[in-house]
């Protein structure tokens, strides 16, 4: 049967009229279970809209209850096409179709998932749904709420598939009704009565062939396991397992609550505290610093959280644990916090970290570079690095910019200055202080991350570190504060000295 057009008009929600005969018993389900768990109202509500039957169904019901209960409330349809399948493109007109006629804003957006996923080492349903999200809260914003159309058959797949990944109680209370600014309205429904409710009410709907690939894991469960489960049993394993969800919930979020007291608003957890803790918590304070890091956990096994446990046994030393799609745990200054694929990449690659400095690409050989070899007012790439560098001279007040990556100085400290990465031996003197430090001691002091230490851009002569940017200088200047003996060297026709700065520019990390 041909679902592309809309069959008829008076699918068309009308707050005018006394009540719908086909659509009533799902529609206040829904709304029931909304109330129940107070999911709306919002300001704004971004649905994610596939074009299949649950998320079109649900764009239908939230426009419905819209109408009728919360005028003022928007509603987005994001639609991604991931660049998977031939049919893409005629789902995207579905769906487009549909909004029109609802008279809701279609917001589409084409995503090269294959090719996202081959960069990222991940699979492709993660990198979708990772792809998604960031385009569902690009839209929501802070303030609004997105909605997507998980159903009952869905939250039976996600715990069957936590249980065996080994994800503890956390992972038995499996799709939580909101989660975060991410509410699931259709929980309480089964897939084939929305299916029917689709039909019912003439709401155009795709099928995915994709839905049939049981390489996917959730397919392989829908269609393989639980059809043996079933037989097998002659009990239904998605009325068992969402029951088993319910009863377990209150305990669940009981413990998270008692866990999440522990950390306040932290992103980051002291390996002493964090042991100190009951281990029933330990766990699950982990798993909520994880959250907050990465939006979500989902190929995260009882692997990796046993490693992140074993990682926080340790104060002493940095160390690195490596988690799902190419995510990464660190253990630095007795603390432990979380990497995302994007700042671990660009930590690798190097370039301008606002709060450590200049940062070359790791495990790069790089030459030093003579200070007086810089060809003035021109920008120079350090080796092959992301990072640039200027000289510049100063003759006017106005050039005068302070930031964390500039530094002025007399042209006396031109001659055998070099730039490079710190070498063993290395001293500096603090501008203000009269005792030289170790480079190394000054790094441990001042909480400097192990792992960029040996890759941060320093100027030194010998082995005296004249400036460490963001961090220390021994002469010259950086700020307004201590500009003040070098002021009579900033004019065109100064003496024989003269006032130069050295400038740090490249891709912001």
């Amino acid at each position: 049967m041909n679902r592309l057009q809309i069959r008829d008009s008076s699918m068309i929600p009308d707050s005018s009229r006394t009540g719908y005969d086909s659509v009533k018993d799902l529609v206040f389900l829904v709304e029931e279970y909304i109330e129940k768990h107070r999911l709306l109202p919002a300001e704004l509500v971004v649905a994610g809209v596939s074009g299949g039957a649950d998320s079109m169904a649900l764009l239908f019901v939230l426009k419905d209850i819209r109408d009728r209960k919360y005028p003022d409330m928007t509603i987005l349809a994001a639609h991604m096409n991931h660049g998977i399948r031939e049919e893409a493109s005629r789902d995207e007109e579905v769906v487009k179709t549909f909004c029109d006629t609802l008279s809701i804003p279609f917001c589409p957006k084409h995503v090269d998932i294959p090719k996202i996923a081959e960069k990222e080492g991940s699979s492709l349903e993660t990198a979708g749904r990772i792809e998604r999200y960031k385009f569902f809260r690009a839209l929501s914003g802070e303030d609004g709420i997105i909605a997507v159309a998980h159903h009952m058959e869905d939250q039976a797949e996600s715990i069957a598939m936590h249980i065996f990944r080994g994800s503890g109680m956390e992972g038995l209370t499996g799709i939580r009704p909101k989660n975060g600014n991410v509410i699931h309205p259709f929980l309480g429904l089964h897939k084939n009565d929305i299916v029917e409710f689709c039909r019912s009410r003439g709401i155009p709907f795709c099928n995915d062939v994709t839905n049939a690939d049981i390489s996917y894991d959730r397919n392989f469960w829908r269609n393989e396991i639980f059809p043996m489960i079933e037989k097998g049993t002659d009990r239904s394993p998605v009325m068992a397992l969402t029951g088993l969800s319910e009863r377990i919930s209150e305990e669940n979020d009981y413990l998270d609550e008692l866990a999440a007291s522990q950390i306040g608003d932290a992103l980051e957890v002291s390996c002493e505290k964090l042991m100190a803790l009951p281990r029933v918590l330990r766990r699950r304070v982990l798993k909520i610093l994880a959250v907050r890091a990465f939006g979500d956990i989902v190929n995260f096994e009882s692997v990796h959280w046993e490693a992140l446990l074993k990682l926080a046994e340790s104060t002493v030393g940095t160390a690195y644990v490596s988690l799902p799609d190419r995510r990464k745990a660190a253990r630095e200054n007795g603390k432990i916090r979380y990497i995302t694929a994007e700042s671990a990449f660009a930590e690798e690659k190097g370039g301008i970290f606002v709060d450590i400095g200049a940062i070359v690409p790791e495990e790069a050989k790089y030459e030093e570079i003579a200070l007086s070899e810089l060809p003035l007012g021109e920008m120079v790439n350090f080796s092959q690095s992301f990072v640039q560098m200027r000289l510049r001279s100063v003759e006017k007040e106005g050039h005068l910019v302070y930031n964390n990556l500039t530094w002025f100085f007399p042209s006396s400290v031109l001659e055998d200055t070099v730039i490079r990465t710190r070498r063993t031996g290395d001293t500096i003197l603090r501008a203000g202080n009269t005792c030289h430090k170790e480079l190394r001691r000054f790094m441990n002091e001042a909480h400097i991350p192990p792992r960029f230490r040996d890759r941060m851009l320093l100027a030194a002569k010998g082995q005296e570190i004249l400036w460490l940017p963001g961090w220390a200088h021994s002469v010259g200047f950086t700020d307004a504060e201590s500009e003040g003996k070098y002021r009579a060297m900033i004019s065109e026709d100064a003496g024989a000295e003269k006032l130069f700065a050295l400038e740090f520019f490249g891709e912001q990390a």
